[in-house]
């Protein structure tokens, strides 16, 4: 059966982290597939790109890797977007699949926040990427024993970063792919 692990967020914008942290997982896992999802209306964050424009950044930077691609599936559902109900989604789409969920330490910690939990660890195999200044003890231990913690690398770069040096005029190179780079310009987002 064909594994596909759903990286879901903002992506606003997407960068090299995502990418490299999405390499690792398909290094370290059964994945063949790693599915990026961004959100639509996110109930916990605000978003400062359209959804188009975060979809378009998005398939720019995966271009010419194989085993990534992208999804808008997130546009069609009720608002807003709740992760159970997007991996739902998904996996009417990939019935042949098993899918999984990526998602950060961070995350994790306050799953209990999140639409349906339960359900989501119970539905879903939970991917955990390490984040700075979070551990594994932080998550509770009714959440942990349901979710893989993987030992990948931590990667520090930020769409918030990004962002802030954009609206300072300051150079993005190096930290998000030069189509993302391109479009950003083009369309004048993040001044």
């Amino acid at each position: 059966m064909k594994q596909v692990a759903v990286f879901g967020g903002a992506f606003d914008p997407i960068h090299f982290a995502h990418l490299i942290l999405a390499q690792d997982i398909l290094l370290e896992t059964e994945a063949d597939t790693i599915l990026f999802v961004p959100s639509f209306m996110p109930p916990h964050k605000e978003c400062f790109a359209s959804f188009g424009d975060r979809l378009n950044m998005v398939q720019r930077a995966i271009r010419g890797n194989p085993h990534f691609r992208s999804s808008g599936i997130e546009a069609a559902l009720p608002q807003p977007s709740y992760t159970i109900q997007t991996l739902r989604a998904a996996k009417n789409e990939f019935n042949d699949s098993a899918l999984s969920f990526i998602i950060g330490m961070d995350s994790a910690m306050e799953l209990d926040t999140w639409k349906e939990p339960d359900s989501l660890l119970k539905e879903f195999r939970i991917l955990v990427i390490p984040r700075t200044g979070y551990s594994e003890g932080d998550v509770k231990d009714a959440f942990r024993e349901s979710m893989d913690i993987l030992e990948i690398r931590k990667v520090q770069i930020s769409s918030t970063e990004i962002r802030e040096k954009i609206k300072k005029h300051k150079e993005i190179r190096y930290l998000t792919p030069n189509a993302v780079i391109s479009y950003i310009a083009k369309k004048g987002l993040y001044k």
